[in-house]
C-alpha cells in the first residue's frame, strides 16, 4: 500500500475478510439437509408403524375379550344344560308322586302327608336347578309347548286351546325337555252347503218354444 493510500484509509479499520465457500463445503450443506429430510421420512414412518400396531393390538384385544365372553356363555350353557337328561329322567317320578295324591281316598290315611311333603321338597329340588312345568289349561295351543293327543270341535271356540292336560310338560331354563300332552279343543267347522244359483243367469235364459 502507498504512503497516498494508507493516508486516505481511517486508522485501525481494515478490510474484512470475504469467505470463499469452496465446492466441499456447498456438498457438506446439501448432504445435512439431505440427511435431516430422511430423519424426518423415517420418524414419519415410524409413527405409523406405532399408529398401525396400536390400532391392531386394540382390536385383537377386544376379539379376545369377545372369545372370552362368548366361552364364558357357552360354559354357562354347557352346565345349565347339562344336566337336562338327569332331570327328564326325573321326570316320572314327579308324575308318579302327582299321580298317588290324585288316587280317590287318599286323604283317609296319614301317607298323604307324607307324600306332599316328598312333593314338594322334590320340586323345589327342582326349581333350583331350573326346571319349571308346562301346564297350559285354557290357554292357546302352542305345537312348540304342546303335543296334542286329540281334537275337538266345541261351540263358542274361535281358536284352538288347551282343555285337559293329560301330562304335563317341562322346560329347563328356556328349553323344553318335555312337551305337555294335551286335549285341544277347536272351533267347529260351519257345513258348506251347494252354491245358490246366479239369479241374474235364471232371468236371463231364452225361453223360445
Amino acid at each position: 500500500m502507498t504512503e497516498e493510500e494508507r493516508r486516505l484509509t481511517p486508522e485501525g479499520s481494515a478490510e474484512a475478510p470475504v469467505e470463499d465457500k469452496g465446492p466441499a463445503a456447498l456438498d457438506s450443506e446439501e448432504s445435512s439437509a439431505a440427511g435431516d429430510d430422511a430423519f424426518q421420512e423415517e420418524l414419519a414412518n415410524l409413527q405409523h408403524e406405532i399408529v398401525r400396531f396400536k390400532e391392531l393390538y386394540l382390536r385383537k384385544l377386544a376379539d379376545f375379550d369377545n372369545y372370552r365372553k362368548r366361552q364364558e356363555r357357552e360354559m354357562g350353557e354347557f352346565r345349565r344344560y347339562a344336566k337336562a337328561d338327569l332331570m327328564r329322567d326325573c321326570l316320572p317320578v314327579l308324575d308318579n308322586l302327582e299321580r298317588a295324591l290324585a288316587v280317590p281316598g287318599a286323604d283317609s290315611s296319614g301317607l298323604r302327608e307324607g307324600v306332599e311333603l316328598v312333593l314338594r321338597q322334590f320340586k323345589d329340588v327342582l326349581a333350583r336347578n331350573g326346571l319349571s312345568e308346562v301346564d297350559p289349561i285354557d290357554q292357546p295351543f302352542d305345537p312348540t309347548q304342546h303335543e296334542a293327543i286329540s281334537r275337538h270341535e266345541v261351540q263358542g271356540v274361535l281358536e284352538p286351546t288347551v282343555v285337559k292336560v293329560l301330562q304335563k310338560g317341562y322346560v329347563l331354563g328356556e328349553r323344553l325337555i318335555r312337551p305337555a300332552l294335551v286335549i285341544v279343543a277347536v272351533p267347529v267347522v260351519a257345513a258348506q252347503g251347494a252354491p245358490e244359483p246366479d239369479s241374474e243367469e235364471t232371468n236371463g235364459q231364452d225361453h223360445r218354444n
